[in-house]
């Protein structure tokens, strides 16, 4: 069976078709006749039996009488009555205990009649050309014995020679039908696919991509073989592009400065570079096939297959530093990225290695490092100079703040003559006044006082202690004011305050400042937010905001406003100092606290306010500062700071 297997692989195509038109015509006709047969036994006897079976079942309800009656005559002449179907041969009537009671037979002068030991229960059997039947005979339900009838079948076999004519008449025809079949084919479909196996088969054995088959039309074949040649013209180009590519690959790997080369899993080299060739020392063998046993000294074979290993064992790549020797002489040292090589099933098959010259690199990098540690040494010269360059500016800036705070310091001091300067001024004339008064009325007492100038006299003095006592009143509240800030200032110590009436205490105390400048400072705080924090700082934090305002929000405008106002939170309280002045500038928002920083230089700032106000705000309130300015619309500072410092 396989070689016939084989020698029908091997046939030409022409020839497999017309084979298999003929096997699939016998084939067909097997089937058919198997069909045939197939129904004779399993449709044709099943219903002969079943014919069989209700003719059989008719005669015993005609002969149970006769066997009730013992009437054997009468039994007899009803089984020769089956002499109308020439198909039963025999029939046999049989009582309750098996004894041959009457018979027909058609062709034997006795009567043949045995009990069918083979039927021992009433059913059928096939023997041969015969089917046997036995049948039981009931009188009201009792068995009163059994008819026993062979059928010839010998009709269902003339009807299978029937069919077998039949079936050779179809059989010449499906051969002939199959013969056209085989030389349409041929010639429409076999010999187009011969001349396209023939194209594939130049093309496989010349490697000629530009060959093209020939197509005779639209149909399968047709579009198969433009396909085909589809195909080729794909493949042509892909060969065109492939050779470029490798050649591009060549040229690459030739041309390279770096050593390349692949290594088979035994250390044998399969392909290297001219910039390998070139690191091989004199008379050193061919490297192709060669091991690095055989190509360098001992140590740098073993350092090198050593690291093959590991890179193969862990399946990653690798890059370390190999040294080997020159050509002129000498070693070198090279950078090598090593790599397993897979095949297509994950397998590592070889290894792949690439080396970069880098000794003039580490020559370079032992110089850059000596020259690193001058540089270093440079660096920390200049950074000690510079600490104590950053060392005499800080001090610079101390002396600059202290400058600053004796300078508000001055300011106030100044506030505060000129607000005592008023009341006492005031009490000064009015008591200067009564004097004088007095001395001119006691004048008047020598020569005789009238009583209206009694009257008017005393009207004076009581006016003139009114003015006196409001002034000194006045004077009074303004020193508490005064001594209440200093002592917030000076002392810098954490107690509990009304946030309002530190406010107006603060307010007060820049009473003159604003006054000459002409610019109304109001606050709308609400009574009642009580705060634990450190009231000299939070009030030095307020003056410079306001001096801040004063100095920079209003240059070139009238009737400019501050105002103050706060809002409780939960745990914090959010102070606002707002302006309706110019506004900053927005490339002057990210430097406003950066100390120094000022737009007024030389014109009555220093760059320190804010600075100093953003490190109390952070540093001692515990707080944060933030701003909001627009050009043209004023500027907005707003504290957020904790309720209980």
């Amino acid at each position: 069976m396989k070689g016939f297997r084989g020698f029908f692989r091997d046939l030409g195509l022409q020839r497999k078709l017309l084979l298999v038109s003929v096997f699939t015509t016998i084939a067909a006709m097997l089937v058919a006749l198997l069909a045939l047969a197939s129904y004779d036994l399993l449709v044709a006897r099943p219903r002969l039996v079943q014919d069989l079976a209700g003719r059989s079942d008719l005669l015993a309800l005609n002969l149970d009488a006769d066997l009730n009656f013992a009437d054997s005559n009468g039994a007899t002449r009803k089984l020769d009555a089956l002499r109308s179907s020439p198909e039963i041969a025999r029939a046999c009537l049989f009582t309750a205990d098996k004894r041959l009671f009457a018979f027909f037979n058609r062709n034997a002068t006795g009567s043949g009649c045995n009990w069918p030991r083979e039927l021992e229960r009433p059913g059928h059997r096939f023997d041969g050309n015969l089917l046997s039947m036995l049948t039981p005979v009931r009188f009201e339900r009792e068995v009163v014995g059994f008819l026993a009838i062979d059928y010839e079948l010998a009709s269902t076999f003339a009807r299978l020679r029937q069919y077998g004519l039949v079936l050779g008449v179809v059989f010449l025809t499906l051969f002939s039908g199959g013969i056209l079949y085989a030389a349409g084919m041929r010639r429409l479909v076999t010999q187009p696919l011969l001349a396209l196996s023939g194209v594939a088969d130049q093309v496989t054995r010349e490697q000629r991509y530009d060959l093209r088959s020939p197509v005779s039309g639209q149909d399968e074949v047709g579009r198969l073989a433009s396909a085909f040649n589809a195909m080729l013209a794909t493949v042509a180009a892909r060969d065109a592009a492939l050779r470029r590519s490798q050649a591009l690959l060549n040229n690459i790997v030739e041309k390279s400065s770096a050593v390349i080369y692949v290594k088979d899993l035994d250390g044998r080299y399969l392909m290297v570079n001219h910039s390998f060739r070139m690191i091989l020392p004199h008379g050193a063998p061919e490297p192709l096939g060669s091991t690095d046993e055989t190509l360098f000294s001992a140590d740098v074979a073993h350092k090198m297959r050593q690291s093959d290993r590991a890179v193969l064992a862990s399946g990653r790549a690798s890059s370390h530093e190999e040294t080997a020797p020159a050509m002129a002489g000498g070693a070198r040292t090279y950078i090598s990225e090593k790599f397993p090589l897979i095949d297509e099933f994950g397998q590592i098959w070889a290894l792949g290695g690439v080396s970069t010259d880098i000794t003039d690199r580490k020559r370079g990098e032992l110089e850059l490092e000596e020259l690193i540690n001058v540089r270093t040494r440079q660096i920390a010269d200049t950074n000690r100079e510079l600490a104590d360059s950053l060392g005499t500016l800080q001090r610079a800036q101390d002396e600059l703040v202290r400058s600053e705070k004796l300078a508000a310091l001055g300011s106030l001091v100044a506030g505060v003559a000129h607000e005592l300067n008023t009341p006492i001024g005031n009490s000064l004339l009015a008591v200067s006044t009564l004097l004088d008064q007095s001395t001119t009325f006691a004048g008047m007492v020598e020569s005789g006082v009238k009583r209206s100038e009694l009257n008017a006299y005393i009207a004076d003095v009581n006016n003139g202690s009114q003015i006196v006592l409001r002034n000194l009143h006045r004077a009074v509240d303004l020193v508490a004011s005064f001594k209440q800030v200093a002592v917030d200032r000076a002392t810098s110590q954490c107690r509990e305050f009304q946030l309002d009436e530190l406010v107006s205490e603060i307010l007060l105390v820049l009473m003159p400042t604003f006054k000459k400048s002409g610019v109304r400072v109001s606050h709308d705080i609400a009574p009642g937010i009580l705060m634990a924090s450190y009231p000299g700082p939070f009030g030095q934090v307020l003056i410079n905001l306001v001096n801040n305002g004063l100095i920079h929000a209003f240059e070139g405008q009238e009737n400019g406003e501050i105002s103050i106002t706060a809002e409780a939170g939960r745990d914090t309280v959010a102070i606002t100092v707002r302006d309706n002045g110019v506004g900053i500038a927005p490339e002057n928002m990210g430097k406003i606290y950066d100390p120094f920083f000022t737009t007024k230089l030389g014109r009555g700032g220093s760059g320190l306010g804010l600075n100093i106000v953003y490190n109390i705000v952070y540093g001692v309130l515990g707080g944060r500062i933030d701003v909001k300015s627009a050009l043209g619309e004023g500027t907005s500072f707003i504290l957020t700071l904790p309720v209980r410092v």
